[in-house]
C-alpha cells in the first residue's frame, strides 16, 4: 500500500517519521516537540556522533516552499554541525529537487539518500510492516482500508460513511488507550469501554472496530441482542458494536430488565468464538448504577473485561494533540487560529476542568460559533468549557420550528439513531400537535425540508437511519425538555410503544415530576395506551434485499409492564380496563426469547407480587400462563427452551400448573426426537455446544435419553471442524512512548504554530 501522508497532521507525520528514519538509520530517535526546534525534530547522540532528523509536512505545497524553509534552517544546521543529516517530507521530490535540497542543506548531509521523500518513505513502510501497523492513523484513512471499512460496514453499520470516518480519523489523537484496550479485546474477545460522558469512550471503540474492518471483518452494529445472537457465526469474522449499551443519558431499567441475562449469554458465547468481537461502550455512572440493579451484571464470578476511560488518561500532551487536530481540521478561519495562539488561551483550554474530546469538537465547529468574531474566539471557547451545554442554546433556538419539533421526536427515538421511516412517523405526529398548539403553519413537505437543513450540523443521515451529530446535542435537550406543559403535548402522539416508554423513562429518571405534574399527563398516558396493542414487534426490513425482518416495536410484554407501570402510578380504571383488553387480546403473538423469559415474572406478579391487587389478577394470571403455554408451543430452540422453563421455575416454582409442565416436556421431547434435523440447522461449534449442554439438562428434567442426539450434534460438530482451517490474528503494535508526560506552555505554542500559514 502507498501512502500520500495527506491524512496526517503535523505532529502525527513527525511521530511517524521518527520510527522511518529510526529504520532508516539502525538507530533509535530521541523525539523533539513540534514548532521552532532549532532545526531538530529527532536527534540521536552518542560520544560525538550527532545525527539530527529534520521533518518537513508540506504535502500539497510547492517546492519553492520547501527549498525556502530549508534556507531557514540552514544557519541552525551549521550551529549545530550535526555528523549527519536526515532530511524527512511528505513532499513529492524529482532527483533535480534532491539535488538542489543537498545543496541548501550542506556537508552535514552525508548523501541524497538520507533525504526522504514519499517514495523513501513508502519503501521504508513496506520493510516494515509494524511500523505501519502501528501508526493507525495513517492506514486507517488511507482510500484502500477506508474502501474495506465502508464496505464491510455496509449491511450492519449503516452510518459508516468514508467522508465521516476519515473525518474522525484524523482528529483522533492516538494514546495509549487504544493499546490497552486492543490487547484486552484480542486477549477476552469482548471489551466494555466506560468512562464519563465526552471522554471519548465512543472514538475509542470506533477505532477499534475500524481496526477489524480494515482487516476484513464483517460489522454489526447491535441495538438489541437478538441482532447479536441471529448474525455471530464461528466460521465468519465478525466485529459486534453495541454503543450505550445500558442508556445513553440514563440507566433504561427497562432495557436492563430485558438485557442482562440475554447479554451474559451473548457474552459467553462471544468469548468461546474464534471468529467474534464484541465492543460495547458505556458511561461510567449508569454501568456502575446498572450493577446495584442487576445481580448478573454485578456477579463477580462473571469475567466482564471493562476498560474505564476517565479524562485522567489524558495527559496535558494527549489534550493538547486531541485539540490540535480539530482545529487543523476545522473550517475556522486562520484569524480564529491566530486569536487562540496569540491571546495565549491555550493552555487554559488544556488545562479546564470540563475538558473533554466532545466539547473540543463542538467548540471547533463552525456551527457553533457563528456569530462570534475572532477576537471574540477564545473567551468563547472558555465560556463554552465553563458551560458546556450552553454551546447548544443560540443553534436550536434559531433553526425553524419543525426542525426544533424533529429533533425532539428524535430525542426520544432510540439512542443509537432512528430509522428514516420511522422517523417520519414519530415526526407526523409530534409536529402535527405542536404546530396545533401554538397555532403554528405546516406543510407536506416539512419532513423533509427539516432533515435538509438539520443535516449541516445537528443530524447525521445515512441511507436509512437518522441519529445525533454530537451527543452533547442530546444533553442540552435532556435540559430543555424539563417541561410539563411541553411534555403534555408531546406525550399523547406517542405513535410506538418504545417512544412512549422512552418518555416515561425520562419523566421517572430525569424530570421526576410532583403529584399535581403527574396529574396533568395522566390523559396523555390514557390515550397512548389504547395504541400500544397496534404496532407489530417485528416488520419487513424495507431495505433489505432479502424477505428478512427487523424488531420494529417493543416485544408485548413489554409494553404490559410498561402499562401496569402507570397503573401502579395512577391507580385509574380507564388504563386498568385497558389493560385487560391487551391480555385478553388473542391476536398478538409474543416472541420467544424476550416474552418467554419474562412472562413467568409477569405471571408470579399478578399471582402474589406487585400486581396482585389489579382487578380480576388471578384471571389475567391464567390468561398469561395460555400465552406462556402457546410460546413453549413455537418449537423454541434447546437454548431458549432450557431458559424458559429455568425462569417459570424461578418466579412460579410450586404454582407451576400442569399444564405448563406439560407443554415444556412436549417441546423437550421434539428436540430428543428430532435431533438429527435439529443440528443440521446449527452452525457453529459454541451453538452446537450451547445445544449439548441444554439437551442434557432438559433430558435429565423429563427422564429421557440424550446420548441418541448428542451423538449428532458431536458429528456435526467433527464435520465443520475439517471446514474450518485455524487462523490466527495478526498482533497490532503501537508506538514506543518516547515523549516523557510533561508538556509545558512553550511546547504547547510550538506545536499550535504549526497552524499557522507560512
Amino acid at each position: 500500500m502507498s501512502y500520500d501522508f495527506s491524512s496526517l497532521s503535523h505532529p502525527d507525520f513527525e511521530s511517524l517519521c521518527l520510527d522511518l528514519a529510526g529504520a532508516h538509520a539502525g538507530l533509535r530517535f530521541e523525539a523533539f516537540s513540534p514548532g521552532p526546534d532549532g532545526g531538530i525534530d529527532g536527534r540521536h547522540a552518542k560520544a560525538d556522533e550527532m545525527i539530527i532528523l529534520q521533518v518537513k509536512h508540506y504535502r500539497g505545497s510547492r517546492f519553492s516552499d520547501l527549498a525556502r524553509a530549508m534556507r531557514h534552517e540552514r544557519a541552525s544546521i551549521e550551529e549545530l554541525q550535526p555528523t549527519r543529516y536526515i532530511l524527512a517530507t511528505s513532499h513529492a521530490l524529482t532527483p533535480d529537487n534532491k539535488t538542489a535540497l543537498a545543496e541548501i542543506i550542506g556537508s552535514s548531509l552525508q548523501s541524497e539518500s538520507d533525504i526522504l521523500g514519499p517514495a523513501e518513505l513508502n519503501r521504508i513502510l513496506r520493510e516494515n510492516h509494524d511500523i505501519e501497523k502501528a501508526h493507525i492513523k495513517l492506514w486507517l484513512s488511507s482510500a484502500v482500508v477506508l474502501d474495506q471499512i465502508v464496505n464491510a460496514a455496509l449491511s450492519g453499520f449503516t452510518n459508516a460513511t468514508k467522508d465521516e470516518i476519515e473525518r474522525k480519523v484524523k482528529v483522533y489523537a492516538q494514546n495509549p488507550s487504544f493499546k490497552e484496550a486492543s490487547d484486552l479485546l484480542e486477549k477476552r474477545h469482548v471489551i466494555i469501554v466506560s468512562g464519563p460522558p465526552g471522554v471519548g469512550k465512543t472514538t475509542l471503540a470506533e477505532m477499534l472496530t475500524y481496526k477489524y474492518l480494515a482487516e476484513n471483518w464483517h460489522l454489526v452494529a447491535v441495538r438489541d441482542l437478538d441482532d447479536g445472537f441471529a448474525k455471530i457465526d464461528d466460521t465468519k469474522k465478525t466485529v459486534f458494536f453495541f454503543d450505550d449499551f445500558l442508556g445513553q443519558v440514563r440507566l433504561d431499567l427497562q432495557t436492563l430488565g430485558q438485557q442482562d441475562a440475554h447479554l451474559l449469554k451473548f457474552l459467553d458465547r462471544v468469548r468461546r468464538s474464534p471468529n467474534a468481537r464484541f465492543i460495547l461502550t458505556t458511561r461510567a455512572h449508569i454501568y456502575e448504577e446498572a450493577r446495584t440493579q442487576s445481580e448478573r451484571i454485578d456477579d463477580k464470578r462473571v469475567d466482564i473485561t471493562k476498560y474505564a476511560l476517565n479524562v485522567g488518561i489524558y495527559t496535558r500532551r494527549i489534550k493538547a494533540h486531541i485539540l490540535y487536530n480539530h482545529l487543523a481540521t476545522s473550517d475556522l478561519g486562520e484569524e480564529y487560529l491566530e486569536a487562540l495562539i496569540d491571546h495565549e488561551t491555550l493552555a487554559s483550554i488544556i488545562d479546564h476542568k470540563n475538558y473533554n474530546p466532545r466539547t473540543i469538537r463542538a467548540i471547533t465547529d463552525t456551527l457553533n460559533t457563528e456569530g462570534v468574531s475572532a477576537v471574540e474566539y477564545p473567551d468563547f471557547c472558555i465560556s463554552s468549557l465553563d458551560r458546556p451545554n450552553d454551546l447548544w442554546e443560540k443553534p436550536f433556538k434559531n433553526i425553524p420550528d419543525k426542525c426544533r419539533h424533529l429533533l425532539i421526536g428524535l430525542f426520544f427515538c432510540s439512542e443509537s439513531g432512528s430509522r428514516i421511516s420511522d422517523l417520519r412517523l414519530v415526526f407526523d405526529a409530534t409536529h402535527a400537535a405542536m404546530c396545533e398548539q401554538f397555532r403554528i403553519g405546516a406543510g407536506p413537505k416539512d419532513f423533509e425540508e427539516a432533515l435538509k437543513i438539520l443535516e449541516s450540523g445537528f443530524v447525521a443521515i445515512s441511507s436509512t437511519t437518522v441519529s445525533f451529530i454530537n451527543p452533547s446535542l442530546r444533553d442540552y435537550l435532556q435540559e430543555y425538555l424539563k417541561d410539563i406543559a411541553l411534555l403534555k403535548i408531546i406525550l399523547p402522539n406517542a405513535q410506538l410503544a418504545s417512544w412512549a416508554q422512552s418518555i416515561w423513562s425520562y419523566l421517572e429518571e430525569v424530570v421526576k415530576p410532583a403529584r399535581d405534574d403527574r396529574a396533568q399527563l395522566l390523559d396523555g398516558f390514557r390515550n397512548v395506551s389504547k395504541r400500544l396493542h397496534l404496532t407489530p414487534v417485528f416488520k419487513k426490513d424495507e431495505y433489505a434485499t432479502d424477505n428478512s425482518f427487523r424488531y420494529y416495536d417493543l416485544a408485548f410484554t413489554n409494553r404490559l409492564q410498561l402499562l401496569l407501570k402507570w397503573w401502579a402510578t395512577f391507580r385509574d380504571k380507564e388504563l386498568a380496563e385497558t389493560i385487560r383488553a391487551f391480555i385478553a387480546n388473542s391476536n398478538l403473538r409474543y416472541t420467544v426469547w424476550v416474552d418467554g423469559l419474562a412472562l413467568p415474572a409477569l405471571i408470579s406478579d399478578f399471582r402474589s407480587g406487585q400486581y396482585r391487587t389489579f382487578p380480576q389478577s388471578k384471571e389475567q394470571a391464567d390468561l398469561l400462563e395460555a400465552k406462556l403455554i402457546e410460546v413453549v408451543g413455537y418449537d423454541p430452540s434447546s437454548d431458549a427452551l432450557s431458559q424458559m422453563w429455568d425462569s417459570a421455575d424461578l418466579h412460579l416454582g410450586p404454582e407451576l400448573s400442569s399444564q405448563m409442565t406439560e407443554a415444556f416436556q412436549f417441546a423437550v421431547q421434539r428436540h430428543l426426537d428430532e435431533a438429527e434435523s435439529v443440528v443440521g440447522q446449527l452452525d457453529s461449534e459454541s451453538e452446537l455446544e450451547d445445544h449439548q449442554k441444554a439437551l442434557v439438562k432438559l433430558a435429565s428434567r423429563v427422564g429421557g435419553d440424550a446420548d441418541p442426539a448428542l451423538q449428532h450434534a458431536k458429528a456435526r460438530i467433527r464435520a465443520l471442524n475439517s471446514e474450518t482451517p485455524d487462523e490466527t490474528p495478526e498482533p497490532v503494535l503501537e508506538p514506543k512512548m518516547r515523549e516523557p508526560d510533561k508538556f509545558t506552555d512553550t511546547e504547547i505554542l510550538s506545536l499550535f504554530s504549526t497552524l499557522r500559514r507560512h
